[in-house]
């Protein structure tokens, strides 16, 4: 499951290199990579949501959060 994101970023030295600046919240199993959200949105921007494979879910209120920004290591 991935949320997509936008980076408000003031300064401007913020890019995100993923097609769709998203959070990764979790997968179906310890088989399915993270970084698989980044080909899951690929195919919502291509298609969209297909409400059989891709859902879509439009937050009411756009919440801004304050957080740290880290890679992740792979195996």
């Amino acid at each position: 499951m991935a949320v997509v994101v936008r980076l408000l970023d003031d300064t401007g030295n913020w890019e995100c290199v993923n097609r769709v600046a998203h959070i990764t919240v979790g997968t179906r199993d310890n088989a399915v990579k993270p970084r698989e959200s980044n080909d899951l949105l690929d195919k919502w921007i291509e298609a969209g949501a297909d409400g059989e494979h891709i859902f879509e879910v439009i937050l009411g209120e756009k919440p801004v959060l304050k957080g740290t920004v880290r890679s992740v290591l792979s195996r």
